[in-house]
C-alpha cells in the first residue's frame, strides 16, 4: 500500500476548481500551490491517498466551500473541518481558533480508521496544527512555510509603535513564536530556494538543525501555462483576449504604447505603490509605457483599503490617469490568468513583480512560461529564478528608479525582448514543473518516516 498524506491548508477560498485568487489577502499563491502539488502528487504509484485538510465555511457571501467533503482525483479529496464560527474568516482570525480546529482533525483521523503517514503543513497557523497533531500522535510534520511572520515585518518596515496593534491583529507575535515550535518540530523543512534558507530562516533559532532544510521548487502546469501561438485561441481564451483588449482601449489615452503589467493581490509586501513610482519620476518611461495592474477583487479589498487609496492618490498627484489603471476584479485562475499571460506576451508586454520580498515568486514562472519577459525583486525567489540580463531582469525593489530602468532596458535595448522570452520558456520547462516538485515532495515525505 502507498503512503496516505495530509496536506494542511487550514486558512484561505480553497476548491478543486474556480479558484478565486485575489479575492481577498488569503486567495494567494499557496491556494495554487497546495492544488497542484496534491493533484500530481495523486498520480504518482506510491501515493495511495491524498487528504486536504482545510476549514468548513457556510457563508452566502462565499458559497462553494461547505461540501465536507469533495473530490479533487481519484486519489485525492478535499476534507473541510469545523474551527469557531461557519462563517468566513481571514487567516489572521483563525488563530483563537486553531486548538479547536486541531482536535477537530483528530477525530476526523480516528473516525476515518486510518491514521496519515505524513502531515504536510503550510503556513504558520497549519503548520501550528501539524506541530501538536504530529507531538501527540507520533506522526512525521513535513512543513513549508510560504511566508515568514519576521522577515515580513521587516521588510514591510514595522515601526516599534506599529507592533503592539499587528500583534492585535496579525498575530506576529504569535507567529513568530508558532513558527519557532514548527521549526524545532519538524521532520523537514521545505523551502521554495536556497536564499528563503538563508535569509527567511535567519532570524529563527536553526543552529544544530540545518540538515531539517531542503529545497522543493514550486512548478506550473505546462499544459495550461505555454506561450501564444498564431492558431486562433479558444472561445473561453478569445473572451479573456477580448476583455483585456476592451480595458486597454478604454483606460489608456495611447494604448499603443509598450505594455507593462502585474498580477497581485493589494498587499503592503507586493509593493505596487512604487512600481506606480517607477511611473511617476521617470517620464521617458510613462511617454513609451502604458502599466495595467490586476489588483484581486478591490471590492472586498479588506485592510488592503489603506494601500489603494495611495495607489489612486499618486496616480492622481502624479497625473497618470490614462497611462495607469487598476483592474477592479479578480481573474480567473484555470480560464483567466493563462490567457492574461499569453496577451500580453503577444502584445510584446512586460511583465513586473516588484515585492519587497518574496519567498518563490509564481508569477515569475507563470509569465516566463507563456513567454512574457519578467522584471522581479531580487529579495527571495526570483533570485534564483532569474540569471540577470538572460531570462530576466532584477531589481532593487525599494528604488522606484532602478524599476524604471530595468523596464526601459527591456524596452528599448534592440533584441533584448525577443532573449528574455526565449530564455525564459526554456529555463521554465526545464526546470519549473508540478510533476517535478511532486517527486521531489515524494522523496521528502519517504525521507521523514525514515
Amino acid at each position: 500500500m502507498g503512503l496516505y498524506i495530509q496536506i494542511h491548508s487550514m486558512h484561505g477560498l480553497f476548491r478543486s476548481r474556480d479558484l478565486e485568487l485575489g479575492r481577498d489577502e488569503d486567495s494567494g499563491g499557496q491556494i495554487t500551490y497546495v492544488l497542484e502539488l496534491a493533484k500530481k502528487l495523486g498520480e504518482l504509484d506510491g501515493i495511495d491517498k491524498i487528504d486536504i485538510i482545510t476549514r468548513y465555511i457556510s457563508d452566502s457571501e462565499y458559497p462553494g466551500y461547505s461540501q465536507k467533503i469533495e473530490p479533487v482525483s481519484q486519489k485525492v479529496d478535499i476534507v473541510r473541518i469545523k474551527a469557531g464560527p461557519d462563517k468566513y474568516l481571514k487567516k489572521f482570525e483563525l488563530w483563537p481558533y486553531i486548538n479547536d480546529f486541531t482536535e477537530n482533525v483528530k477525530t476526523f483521523i480516528k473516525e476515518s480508521g486510518r491514521r496519515p503517514d505524513v502531515l504536510h503543513s503550510n503556513f504558520a497557523d497549519s503548520g501550528l496544527v501539524c506541530s501538536m497533531l504530529s507531538e501527540e500522535l507520533k506522526i512525521p510534520q513535513v512543513h513549508t512555510s510560504h511566508s515568514l511572520a519576521r522577515p515580513e515585518m521587516e521588510k514591510t518596515g514595522t515601526s516599534e509603535k506599529e507592533i503592539e496593534y499587528l500583534n492585535k491583529t496579525l498575530h506576529f507575535e504569535e507567529r513568530m513564536k508558532a513558527e519557532q515550535r514548527i521549526i524545532n518540530n519538524a521532520k523537514i523543512i521545505v523551502a521554495s530556494t536556497n536564499q528563503e534558507i538563508e535569509t527567511q530562516y535567519s532570524g529563527y533559532e536553526t543552529k544544530g538543525l540545518e540538515n531539517k532544510f531542503r529545497v522543493v521548487s514550486p512548478g506550473i502546469n505546462p499544459d495550461v501555462f505555454y506561450p501564444p501561438s498564431n492558431i486562433n485561441p479558444s472561445p473561453k481564451e478569445g473572451e479573456t483576449f477580448q476583455l483585456l483588449e476592451n480595458l486597454i482601449s478604454q483606460n489608456f489615452k495611447h494604448p499603443e504604447k509598450t505594455l507593462v503589467t502585474t498580477l497581485s493581490r493589494v498587499d503592503r509586501v507586493k509593493n505596487l505603490n512604487n512600481l506606480i513610482r517607477a511611473f511617476a519620476i521617470d517620464k521617458s518611461l510613462s511617454s513609451v509605457a502604458n502599466l495595467a495592474i490586476f489588483g484581486g477583487n478591490l471590492k472586498s479589498i479588506g485592510k488592503g483599503q489603506p494601500i489603494l487609496d495611495e495607489m489612486n492618490n499618486l496616480i492622481r498627484a502624479s497625473n497618470l490617469y490614462g497611462s495607469v489603471f487598476l483592474y477592479g476584479d479578480f481573474l480567473d485562475y484555470f480560464t483567466q490568468v493563462p490567457a492574461y499571460y499569453r496577451f500580453f506576451s503577444k502584445k510584446r508586454g512586460i511583465f513586473v513583480n516588484p515585492a519587497f520580498i518574496e519567498p518563490f515568486g509564481l508569477t515569475v514562472i507563470e509569465a516566463g512560461a507563456c513567454g512574457l519577459p519578467v522584471v522581479a525583486t531580487k529579495n527571495g525567489g526570483p533570485s534564483e529564478i532569474i540569471n540577470d540580463g538572460e531570462n530576466g531582469l532584477l531589481v532593487d525593489p525599494e528604488s522606484p528608479a532602478d524599476i524604471a530602468k530595468k523596464i526601459r532596458a527591456v524596452i528599448e535595448t534592440p533584441g533584448l525582448w525577443d532573449k528574455l522570452s526565449e530564455n525564459g520558456k526554456n529555463n521554465i520547462k526545464k526546470n519549473y514543473t508540478w510533476t517535478m516538485a511532486a517527486k521531489k515532495y515524494f522523496e521528502v515525505f519517504v525521507d521523514a518516516l525514515k
